[in-house]
């Protein structure tokens, strides 16, 4: 009967490790609406979005930077996504990665890339992603 009860707790004990590595490594990926100036929707303009992150211990993004300038980086303010970003919880192994979004015009955004040294995420919205056009 002891035996039994020991292989009991040994199994419990087995799958909480398990679960607390998969929760420590989960990703939680808010897609948010990130509003463009309505000059920017009716141009005739495709570009990426660029920024990088580190990702620290608590999968928390930090050190949030664009690292490219679009036609319209004077216009469209960084404060949505460093928003959106901050809200990520990604898993600590990840180090720094780097997100690009695409715009395209007529369509909106139509693709958000997460790419590491060990990671490549990529999700793609077949109409464009729905956004809000910011009247001005």
């Amino acid at each position: 009967m002891k035996l039994n009860n020991l292989k009991y707790i040994f199994l419990m004990i087995m799958v909480f490790l398990r679960v607390t590595a998969f929760a420590a490594e989960q990703e939680i990926i808010e897609f948010c609406n990130f509003e463009v100036p309505e000059i920017v929707a009716h141009a005739n303009a495709s570009f990426p979005v660029i920024y990088s992150m580190d990702i620290d211990s608590t999968g928390t993004p930090i050190n949030i930077n664009k690292i490219n300038n679009h036609p319209f980086e004077k216009i469209m303010s960084d404060d949505p996504f460093l928003k959106c970003f901050q809200k990520w919880k990604l898993p600590p192994s990840y180090g720094k990665v780097e997100i690009y979004l695409n715009w395209k015009h007529a369509v909106g955004w139509t693709s958000v890339s997460l790419i590491g040294k060990d990671v490549v995420r990529r999700w793609s919205f077949q109409q464009g992603w729905q956004v809000g056009i910011k009247r001005d």
